[in-house]
């Protein structure tokens, strides 16, 4: 793979994370955190991870994450017409819940690349990482870092090739710099700030 397109990828997944943060940020000013329906929380619980759920989606280079249906929209002006012109084409996701969504089955399904399995100790720390991150003990930056890291380990042939050349410590700081404004949910619900 040329780092060419590897450096387009990793820029990519920073508009992917601006998008993402704009939409999880606007959606958190619609809850009413004192809220006391169980059912009302449990559907904003899901539309969060819904969002989370697309952003773990689309920069999982081994594509071992789920799908998480998400619309979209053709993306406008010269960025859209260049994307066309490389083959990438010009699809803009719409971050908005989808009522597609199967939280029971997504929760339950398998996120991680069959080559982990090959590897005892991070395989255990990686289905770990999620439950914590289900149960609201982490955040998605927390899971997606250690995803990453997680594979970086393990040289996962399609996160390795898609992530040659590039410097993973600024990677990893420029997602810490979009991220910084992400609320911390301790318990499900709860956010601190």
């Amino acid at each position: 793979m040329n780092v060419w397109y590897n450096r387009f990828f990793v820029r990519q997944d920073y508009e992917f994370a601006r998008e993402f943060m704009a939409a999880y940020l606007s959606l958190l000013t619609k809850i009413d955190l004192e809220e006391k329906d169980e059912n009302k929380k449990f559907n904003f619980f899901k539309e969060l991870i819904h969002l989370e759920g697309i952003f773990l989606d689309i920069t999982d280079r081994t594509q071992a994450h789920p799908r998480v249906p998400s619309a979209t929209e053709e993306r406008k002006g010269v960025l859209g017409n260049f994307l066309k012109s490389l083959g990438f084409g010009n699809r803009k996701i719409i971050w908005k819940y989808s009522e597609v969504f199967n939280f029971k089955a997504y929760c339950e399904s398998n996120w991680f690349v069959s080559t982990l399995e090959m590897y005892d100790e991070h395989y255990k720390d990686m289905h770990h990482t999620k439950r914590m991150y289900l149960a609201r003990r982490i955040n998605i930056l927390e899971y997606f870092l250690k995803r990453l890291d997680i594979y970086n380990r393990i040289e996962a042939t399609q996160h390795h090739k898609y992530f040659k050349g590039i410097d993973m410590n600024k990677y990893v700081e420029k997602m810490r710099q979009i991220f910084n404004k992400l609320p911390v949910m301790t318990t499900e619900g709860e956010f601190d700030n």
